[in-house]
């Protein structure tokens, strides 16, 4: 049997490699081809193409990008005529993948989706080109699934892959010891986010932020764990120009959730992890002027974070575009961490949200749907 895959980036590949993974336990004999990242290769694909070649960030910046974009997708979509697939898996990635995802349909090849594209955010219309080519869809929230099925797709929540992803007990005791925070002085995560562009954006404004902090008497370990994408010596340079006493450590973002007090986060997916493990924090992020000022034309919501949205108001404060400052960020930051009331009544929130998104296994559970799908076309 034979699957065609595609993911976009590196949050779709680390959803991929898990899937696969578990797939190809369900189904031995699965071959599997497509476009993906390390996380996908080390479960199996035969790459079409590398993840890197589809990397793009922003609404604007992807013009640029758009020649090589089709070309891609005419590529991969003749691929699917000469090397014709039983089913297509396609992760996140709309632009790309929905209108591989219609390709697909011409060619009677069933198309099931997993992590869906953010309709309820910005550009909801495309759910009348989910409806008409996507067979199955597995969502990661669970309001998503309503949505979804009322507009006739077929649509299942089976429970967030983030839930129960943890550093063990060895490794979260190590990044303590080499933290060495006194007793009473808490730990504070800085976490700029995991592009490039994201560093340059927000890293300086975080470590100024936090000296301000200190100037206004409070004391911290700050700890940047610094992602794979990301040079650990550029953000040591970084840091060391600012003059806080911070540690910028790599393979360290798992255990520092288990060790961390508070914590300072650009939106995105870490926010979400930081609000499973229960850290109170403060959501951050700037993006290039004309990108933020066609999103806020686009969007149709009033949060940013996935913690705020599934909460239904803000619990983690967001300072956004011009809103993200030295000052803004000290404010809201020192307003949190000098009131214990507000630390239990955020960590409470937390509790709530990390409620609603099921319990651990979401990737065994989704590969257990695929793979009876796979079946029935056999």
């Amino acid at each position: 049997m034979k699957l065609l895959t595609v993911a976009g980036e590196l949050s779709g590949d680390t959803h991929g490699g898990a899937l696969l993974a578990a797939l190809h336990q369900r189904l031995p004999n699965l071959e599997v081809t497509g476009i993906g990242g390390p996380a996908m290769l080390e479960a199996g694909l035969r790459p079409l193409h590398p993840l890197a070649a589809l990397q793009v960030h922003g609404l604007l910046e992807v013009i640029s990008h758009l020649p090589r974009l089709y070309r891609i997708l005419w590529d991969v979509e003749r691929r699917l005529d000469e090397n014709r697939p039983d089913a297509l898996l396609l992760i996140d990635y709309p632009g790309f993948n929905l209108k591989l995802a219609q390709a697909a349909k011409r060619r009677s090849i069933p198309v099931y989706y997993y992590s869906s594209p953010q309709i309820w955010a910005w550009r909801g219309r495309r759910i009348h080109t989910i409806a008409k080519a996507v067979e199955l869809m597995i969502v990661l929230f669970p309001f998503e699934q309503a949505i979804y099925r009322s507009a006739g797709v077929e649509a299942h929540f089976l429970g967030h892959p983030l839930v129960g992803v943890r550093a063990g007990p060895d490794a979260v005791a190590r990044l303590k010891q080499q933290v060495a925070a006194p007793e009473g002085v808490p730990i504070v995560a800085l976490m700029p986010g995991s592009r490039p562009s994201e560093l340059r954006r927000h890293m300086k404004v975080l470590l100024e932020a936090m000296k301000l902090c200190e100037r206004q008497g409070f004391r911290g370990r700050y700890v940047i764990p610094v992602a794979p994408s990301l040079a650990l010596e550029e953000v040591q340079k970084e840091v060391e120009a600012s003059g806080l006493p911070a540690q910028a450590l790599e393979d360290a973002f798992l255990p520092l959730l288990g060790a961390a007090d508070f914590a300072v986060t650009a939106s995105g997916t870490a926010t979400l992890q930081t609000a499973l493990a229960g850290i109170p924090f403060v959501v951050i992020y700037r993006m290039s002027p004309l990108t933020y000022f066609l999103a806020k034309r686009m969007a149709y919501l009033t949060h940013i974070s996935i913690v705020n949205i599934l909460a239904k108001k803000e619990v983690a404060p967001e300072l956004l575009q011009h809103d993200f400052t030295p000052e803004t960020v000290r404010d809201a930051f020192l307003a949190l961490a000098s009131d214990p009331q507000r630390v239990a009544a955020m960590k409470a929130e937390l509790r709530a949200v990390a409620g609603q998104l099921g319990q651990p296994g979401a990737y065994g559970r989704a590969a257990d749907l695929l793979a009876e799908r796979l079946r029935g076309l056999a």
